[in-house]
Order: structure tokens, then C-alpha cells, then sequence
């Protein structure tokens, strides 16, 4: 999930978390209303982890694409976007910096 952009040398930079059904643990993690992972097409075990913020140039090697070969697949809704930002600022998470 993209929580920040801005442009750096001409270039698209993100700051991401990673949208995964794998390797989370609960308390470092934002579980998806059934609603949203109807909507977006994800697996039911998907969920949002907080405290792995990356920054690259989009799209990046770690990007996966949607059903239509799009690396975007929709919208967060608005309330589980700021609840992730509100746990990433809290917890002081340190970003990630990668290169390509």
C-alpha cells in the first residue's frame, strides 16, 4: 500500500507497507474489512503490516501486479489508510530506503 510520494530527480519515489497474506504478526498489522477484500479481489488472509515501510522509485522489483497486470489495484478507504499512518507514526518506524 503507497503511503507517501514524492518526486526526486524527476523520478516517482514511494513510500510503501507491504499487502501480504504471509510472514505478519498480528500486532504489527492492519486486518482488511471483508467489504475491502471483496472489493479489491484479495485474498482473505490479507492484511496490511505497518512496521516495514519501504521507499523506491515506482514501480519496484517488489511490486506484484493486480488481476489486470496493473501494479494498482484500488483505494484503501480512507480510515484504514490513517490508521496505518497513526501506527507507523507512533511507533517512530524507520524507513527502508531501497535502491533498483
Amino acid at each position: 500500500m503507497v503511503v507517501g510520494t514524492y518526486l526526486k530527480h524527476g523520478r516517482l519515489r514511494v513510500i510503501t507497507v507491504p499487502l501480504t497474506t504471509r510472514d505478519y504478526s498480528p500486532e504489527h498489522s492492519v486486518e482488511l474489512p471483508q467489504r475491502v477484500i471483496e472489493h479489491l479481489r484479495l485474498d482473505t488472509r490479507s492484511r496490511i503490516v505497518w512496521n516495514d515501510v519501504n521507499e523506491f522509485t515506482w514501480v519496484g522489483p517488489d511490486v506484484r501486479s493486480g488481476h489486470d497486470g496493473s501494479p494498482v489495484i484500488g483505494a484503501m478507504p480512507e480510515k484504514i489508510y490513517r490508521q496505518v499512518a497513526a501506527n507507523i507514526l507512533a511507533a517512530r518506524v524507520k524507513i527502508t530506503h531501497r535502491t533498483e
